[in-house]
């Protein structure tokens, strides 16, 4: 699980100071006021650590990437190019690792890591690796940093903090640097292939990171499925029945709600499509003519017929992919929301909280998911049901992280909203949804105004 996540000189953002992150994470703000960003950039490191040796380090995309952003150059804040691009990732891991060779008969017992990058243009404006650094954590005492710096292309520096106090370098090889930005240049010899351990857990986190947009795909009649299991829903949720069905076909049974027995994929996404008061039933059929598509059909209360999907209403094909997403992600990962109220009610708006609050302490074969979620939303309805919950105990304050981004200018400002155990917020930003006392004001005394012309 992500616990922390930093960046400076990116998008509407100088620096967005350290955001804590939660299992369940919600930012709420203006419009463009950098809300978006945030996981655009991780959604960048993740399509980066797929892309080739060969391709820059930082791979922002074209029209067929998961995410295309533009150029580098287009990505800094201010357009900045004498600026690095700078960023701290820190995540917990979902088992210790060992790292064995660190130092002579020495090694080190690692449950959290933090990766920190500078990225600066060059003079063709492509990224440039300026410096990396991986830092390791046991039970949040820091035991292990390793660094790298353009500056120094022949040596890594390695400290040890603990048991005991060690600081070496390790030789690279000839003319080596980075090829990602996450894993360190080749060493000269084997004494250090604990390195390599680093960037295997970066790519298990990054792997794990996955983000639905805010527009989802159209209903369909028909859902091609070939038995193939998707790694997620999709981007736009086009793969949300594909989902559905390899999941089902793995048999995969997860506890829906903390009441509730663990149920199979199918049931479960039925329970939550009630639950919000969209649909009374849900099912997933083949088609009689064809022997890889299929038709979702529902009934929008027990006494109606089923319909398909595509004649049920816009917006329970837009809330689908989001449930489905919420439980069909791995354990441990984490997963990105972008407005998931949109074309919803809002009593279903804030039936997303329950949905999510569920999700992130779901259980799959009895053993908890650790799953991660975050949420950028602009409901009013959703915090409202969020912080019931956690008034009523359903879920800790301390499991909840929210925020509030705003724009002064060009710089995009980021504030926390303190939330207690008993659900309040101490210190609530002016104008979070909007100025709603202006307006009933302003009504009320346009009412008052147009009946006295009428008296006259």
């Amino acid at each position: 699980m992500m616990t922390s996540w930093r960046i400076k000189n990116f998008k509407a953002w100088q620096d967005t100071g350290s955001i804590k992150l939660a299992p369940l994470t919600v930012f709420f703000g203006e419009n463009s006021a950098g809300k978006s960003s945030l996981g655009q950039l991780l959604l960048t490191l993740k399509q980066s650590a797929n892309a080739a040796a060969a391709q820059p380090t930082l791979n922002f995309g074209d029209g067929q990437s998961l995410i295309d952003l533009g150029s580098f150059a287009q990505n800094l804040h201010c357009g900045q190019l004498t600026e690095p691009l700078q960023f701290e990732l820190r995540w917990r891991l979902p088992e210790p690792v060992a790292l064995q060779g660190v130092a002579p008969q020495q090694s080190l017992s690692l449950d959290e890591l933090c990766l920190t990058v500078s990225v600066i243009a060059d003079q063709a404006q492509q990224p440039h690796l300026q410096s990396m650094c991986y830092s390791g954590f046991q039970d949040g005492i820091e035991q292990l940093s390793v660094i790298y710096c353009s500056d120094s292309k022949d040596q890594l520096q390695v400290s040890i903090k603990q048991p005991q106090a060690l600081d070496y370098s390790v030789a690279l090889a000839a003319a080596a640097g980075p090829e990602q930005f996450y894993r360190l240049p080749e060493t000269q010899g084997q004494e250090a292939a604990f390195l390599a351990t680093l960037a295997v857990q970066t790519e298990h986190v990054l792997a794990d990171f996955q983000a639905l947009a805010a527009l989802r795909a159209a209903p369909q009649r028909r859902y091609a499925w070939n038995g193939e299991t998707p790694a997620s829903v999709g981007r736009a949720g086009e793969s949300a029945i594909a989902a559905v069905l390899a999941a089902s076909a793995q048999q995969r049974k997860l506890q829906f709600a903390v009441d509730q027995p663990e149920l199979d994929f199918q049931q479960g996404i039925a329970y939550w499509l009630q639950q919000m008061g969209v649909a009374t039933d849900f099912a997933i059929r083949p088609v009689a003519d064809s022997a890889h598509d299929y038709q979702v059909q529902l009934k929008s209360h027990a006494d109606a017929a089923e319909v398909s999907l595509a004649d049920l209403g816009f917006g329970v094909s837009q809330l689908l992919p989001v449930i489905v997403q919420a439980f069909y992600a791995p354990p441990h990962a984490t997963v990105w929301l972008e407005q998931p109220e949109i074309h919803l009610h809002s009593q279903v708006q804030a039936g997303l909280a329950d949905m999510l609050i569920a999700a992130v302490q779901a259980k799959e074969g009895g053993q908890a998911r650790h799953q991660q979620i975050i949420v950028e939303s602009h409901s009013e309805h959703f915090l409202n049901r969020l912080q019931r919950r956690i008034a009523e105990g359903v879920i800790s304050h301390q499991d909840v992280a929210l925020y509030f981004c705003s724009r002064d200018g060009t710089q995009a400002q980021i504030e926390s909203l303190a939330i207690d155990t008993f659900g309040e917020i101490a210190h609530w930003p002016e104008n979070l949804f909007g100025d709603e006392m202006t307006d009933i004001a302003a009504r009320a005394m346009a009412a008052v105004q147009r009946k006295r012309q009428q008296n006259n």
